[in-house]
């Protein structure tokens, strides 16, 4: 028992659509996890770069207690180039913070922009599938009718 042509092709384009929905319905999930992920990556680097200012403070405090305590002058040249280098190795680092988090968030948006790309894609050869399914569905109607 074998079913007519055109009862065959609305079948198999009814499952066409009915993926085609599901892979839009994914790919919109996707990109919100993307974007969560780089809103994450973001905000980490935030505070690393916070935690790190925390730290150069905490540093410049320390070096203070330790030249009063000793008795040295809190402008002498090598108090300040002590405090200069503190700065410097916290600009490095702040630096470095932001170049990895902005290359983590690059590497986020190239991945979403591929998938967002496989998913069209998908969703094209779906269209496709059903166009060609038609016109085979009506070249062998056509063809059991004459």
């Amino acid at each position: 028992m074998s079913a007519d042509p055109v009862t065959m092709f609305a079948l198999q384009a009814v499952k066409v659509v009915s993926d085609i929905k599901a892979s839009k319905k994914q790919s919109k999930i996707e990109q919100q996890q993307f974007e969560h992920r780089k809103k994450l990556a973001a905000e980490r680097a935030a505070q690393e770069e916070a935690d790190r200012l925390d730290d150069l403070r905490m540093a410049k405090a320390h070096n203070l207690a330790v030249a009063a305590g000793a008795g040295y002058s809190d402008d002498s040249r090598g108090f300040l180039n002590v405090q200069d280098q503190q700065d410097i190795k916290a600009d490095k680092d702040i630096t470095r913070i932001r170049l990895n988090v902005t290359n983590q968030i690059n590497e986020y948006s190239i991945a979403q922009n591929l998938r967002k790309s496989e998913r069209k894609q998908e969703q094209f050869g779906g269209w496709l599938s059903i166009a060609s399914a038609g016109v085979e569905a009506k070249y062998k109607k056509d063809t059991y009718d004459s």
